[in-house]
């Protein structure tokens, strides 16, 4: 999944500094995915070890629905890869344009999953090396195409890679709806595409798998999540709109509260409703969690306070790294077939401090190995005096076509 850089995160403009809130987000959605994976043993239909954890708990519950930090992250990505776009530091006008954002984005995306891969299949096959069924799931990570085939889109030998495909496929979508929206607008493109990706995922509910019941590209795929990247988008536009006008900032930041509402709502259908409206709770969901985002990011109760706070921001900041490496390592120390509740809780400490050890490493090395100051990686540098010190001669660039990076 894409991850902005930690140095744009803040602007000496104080309007700007909001969008540290964005890495806050992005922690707390990596953390919800970490603890739905350390648990899902004990909270699934199916649990291996039945009664070890209370269902209806406030942790369980809590655990039972931490995948929804996926759309989290599908939200968040939206919205910050549009933001350069919504606010002209960057264009794309033309198909003479995609070139150098696919070269921009392959950068970004494409050094650290190629290395998660190769030491996936290299130290961590499910199957034989060499075997057919290895080479079919190295061909089809390389290839990214693996998102589109039902028994192979969630990768056996790393299943959390479904969503960094679905990510990369929405960046080669990206140039093509920045063109659409400049000639239809973007609340209609969203629109469409709640409405084309609400169909895909009937159908792909409606369509039966063996052993997996369902038609996961159509569901959760790039045919069934596009939409809640273009959520993302609208709260990218909504927010620039807002950041000059005090009014329109104060009505935003009323949405916290009923975008909280919203979310929960979106989970008690999922678990209570209706088939027809249960398969489409993500929506809801991805609906709720915009308004929340906008109204955070407008100041609604201070409560970007919260998420700009250095822990959770340096977590979101390192979020791709951690939720790269964050599956195998699990799988190496809490196998989660032979580890009971009390091991999960006893090995999660060292193994979270493992991870993020590594994805420390990982996101100043492989992420960003060019930049050299990896103090504002991590956000230990201010970068305010920086940026106030190089304002006169950012005036004096003005009126030159800024390049885009």
């Amino acid at each position: 999944m894409s991850l902005q850089s930690p140095g744009s995160t803040i602007i000496a403009d104080s309007r700007a500094q909001k969008i540290g809130a964005v890495n806050g987000f992005r922690g707390l959605a990596i953390l919800m995915v970490i603890l739905f994976h350390l648990l899902v043993p004990f909270t699934s239909s199916a649990p291996a070890f039945p009664g070890e954890l209370d269902p209806n708990g406030l942790l369980a519950i809590v655990a039972k629905h931490g995948f929804l930090g996926v759309n989290i992250f599908f939200v968040l990505s939206g919205f910050v890869l549009y933001l350069p776009y919504r606010t002209k530091k960057r264009a794309i006008d033309r198909l003479a344009d995609f070139p150098h954002f696919y070269w921009h984005r392959a950068a970004r995306l494409l050094p650290l999953y190629y290395t998660v891969v190769l030491v996936t299949v290299a130290l961590h096959a499910k199957s034989p090396a060499g075997s057919h069924a290895w080479y079919l799931e190295l061909g089809g990570l390389l290839s990214t195409l693996f998102i589109f085939v039902p028994h192979g889109f969630m990768p056996p030998s790393n299943p959390v890679l479904w969503s960094v495909g679905v990510e990369i496929w929405f960046s080669l979508l990206f140039p093509m709806l920045i063109l659409l929206i400049a000639r239809f607008g973007l609340g209609r493109l969203l629109l469409l595409s709640v409405v084309i990706c609400s169909a895909f995922v009937v159908a792909g509910h409606l369509i039966a798998v063996d052993r997996i019941g369902m038609f996961r590209p159509f569901v959760g795929g790039i045919f069934g999540s596009c939409y809640q990247f273009i959520f993302g988008m609208l709260v990218c536009d909504l927010y620039v709109k807002s950041r000059d006008s005090v009014s329109l900032r104060r009505f935003q930041s009323r949405g916290l509260l009923p975008g909280l509402l919203l979310m929960i709502a979106a989970i008690y259908l999922k678990d209570n409703g209706p088939w027809a409206v249960s398969i489409l709770y993500a929506t809801i969901f991805c609906a709720g969690f915009s308004m929340v985002l906008l109204a955070v990011l407008c100041g609604a109760w201070s409560a970007n306070r919260l998420f700009e706070a250095w822990p959770i921001q340096v977590v979101g900041c390192m979020c791709y790294s951690i939720y790269a490496w964050h599956s195998i390592i699990m799988v190496e120390m809490i196998p989660p077939d032979t580890s009971p509740l009390q091991d999960t809780l006893r090995l999660s400490f060292p193994y979270l401090a493992i991870t993020i050890l590594l994805s420390a490493l990982s996101y100043r090395y492989i992420e960003f190995g060019h930049q050299r100051d990896w103090r504002s990686l991590f956000l230990l540098r201010n970068s305010n005096s920086d940026e106030l010190a190089g304002a006169g001669v950012s005036r004096r660039a003005e009126s030159k076509p800024a390049a885009s990076s």
